[in-house]
């Protein structure tokens, strides 16, 4: 049985339609990690504590409230994550496969600042484990950023 193709994919080039898949895709992980923050909140800390302390439990007695205020936080986090890459799945999905500079600026300009502010952020605070995962994500969606780039033009 075929499934019905997106009007969208159709008109795409091959390239576009395949470097769009591949940013859906790694929007598709973020989603994944973003919400073991909010439906597992105990997995969430053990992974935050892994990048922080190097071992899946914090060093020291949390108290309860403090613990419920860190997974409520870490759920936020998990959240706005969650929702941007919803974001970059509907601009790769669309006007990115039509070529339009501004859905390819949309993704790329909003993804590289945070990459370069939360990694300045975690190097100026040891935190190297974060270094390492932001390291991936920018790999994950600027390999296919920065190979697609050349499809898009201004004024389209």
């Amino acid at each position: 049985m075929k499934m019905a193709q997106d009007p969208a994919d159709a008109s795409a080039t091959p390239a576009l339609l395949f470097w769009s898949r591949l940013i859906q895709g790694a929007a598709a992980v973020i989603i994944v990690l973003s919400l073991t923050l909010l439906l597992a909140p105990g997995l969430g800390e053990a992974i935050f504590n892994l990048v922080y302390f190097r071992q899946p439990s914090i060093p020291v007695e949390v108290p309860s409230l403090a613990l419920g205020y860190i997974w409520f936080a870490n759920g936020i986090i998990g959240a706005v994550m969650a929702g941007w890459m919803i974001c970059i799945i509907l601009l790769a999905r669309g006007p990115f496969l039509e070529g339009r500079l501004h859905a390819w600026n949309t993704i790329a300009i909003p993804l590289a600042s945070w990459f370069f502010i939360d990694t300045a952020f975690s190097i100026a605070h040891g935190v190297w484990g974060n270094v390492l995962l932001n390291a991936a994500t920018g790999l994950m969606f600027g390999i296919p950023l920065l190979f697609s780039r050349r499809y898009f033009r201004a004024g389209h």
